[in-house]
């Protein structure tokens, strides 16, 4: 063989290197494996999410304390009245039920003390730890949830056929070869708006470290809650309407930007929370909770009160009498 028949270095190289189809799977295979390990890890998760699903959990816990001590306390309360209307009725009460009324009053006693030993939710400081706990747990039910068909291709193999694993194997390739080189968004998913409407009384700030969630005045969203409820049951007592359902209130409140996210059966509890009472209430023969005129009223200790742009102007122009030469008038 002569010189010029001999392999060139570029036609060796060109001899070893894997085909089109080999390349495109390596490269899928490569980025189906990072993005999957992104995933597993939970990173796709913020660390605002985090943060807001803590103190969701918090608020959801201290909600469900109050709402505890309040129905214990009721049912401590209305036993102690029953026992009391007995005993007016029969001139006192025999020595066990006496007994009974005096847990019944202690009972009642204890649970107003706790609440407001519990007064209203305040998110405090979050430990970072508690961020790093949430998303390792994330990790480990992301990472059994990839172990699953994993295991069940080997379970199916072992018990059924080596089909499966054969099967298994060309859909693997297929899905590496269909994504190529077409790399993934490993990016956060956005917070979702029902979280971030639970978690309304929450803004972002940022530490000199990381980002934390810095607590506003827990009492404002109240307020304004309270300031908008009072005027749309006040523009309905004026259009003829005893009551306006939650579900109306809530879409009124969406349009503002305000609660967005929140759903029809979980607004009611949040009106709860800021003090105003719910009850099913019939709006032109349609029966849903919501809020009563009457009931507001003995909630906020005073009448709805109308915007002031819709207030009835009831003044008489009273003609003034013009001064005569003397100046005093005529």
């Amino acid at each position: 063989m002569s010189a010029a028949d001999a392999p060139t270095e570029m036609e060796k190289l060109r001899d070893t290197r894997p085909g089109p189809l080999i390349a495109r799977t390596t490269a899928g295979a490569g980025h189906i494996a990072v993005f999957l390990a992104h995933w597993a890890g939970g990173h796709t998760v913020s660390r605002e999410e985090l943060l807001r699903r803590i103190a969701k959990d918090r608020g959801d816990a201290h909600t469900e304390a109050v709402e505890e001590n309040q129905r214990e306390a009721r049912r401590a309360h209305k036993k102690a009245t029953k026992l009391r209307r007995i005993a007016a009725e029969d001139g006192g009460l025999v020595p066990a039920a006496q007994v009974d009324l005096d847990a019944a009053e202690h009972k009642a006693r204890r649970h107003e003390i706790a609440l407001e030993a519990l007064g209203d939710f305040e998110p405090s400081d979050i430990d970072p730890g508690q961020v790093r706990h949430r998303r390792r747990r994330i990790c480990a039910i992301n990472c059994t949830i990839l172990s699953v068909p994993a295991t069940g291709v080997v379970l199916g193999s072992w018990l059924l056929d080596g089909v499966v694993l054969l099967v298994a194997s060309l859909g693997a390739v297929t899905a590496c070869a269909a994504r190529g080189d077409n790399e993934f968004d490993l990016t956060t998913r956005p917070v979702p708006a029902d979280l971030l409407a639970e978690t309304a009384h929450l803004v972002l700030g940022h530490s000199e470290e990381s980002p934390v969630l810095m607590p506003i005045d827990p009492g404002e969203w109240k307020r304004k809650l309270r300031a908008h409820v009072e005027q749309t049951l006040a523009i309905a007592k004026h259009e003829g309407r005893n009551g306006v359902h939650a579900a109306e209130i809530l879409q009124s409140l969406q349009t503002m930007g305000e609660f967005v996210g929140m759903t029809s059966s979980a607004f009611p509890s949040k009106l709860r929370d800021a003090g105003i009472p719910t009850k099913v209430v019939s709006v032109a023969g349609d029966k849903q909770l919501g809020v009563q005129y009457a009931e507001l009223e003995k909630a906020l200790g005073h009448m709805p009160r109308l915007p002031v742009h819709l207030v009835p102007d009831l003044t008489e122009t009273i003609p003034i009498p013009s001064p005569n030469s003397t100046g005093q008038p005529r």
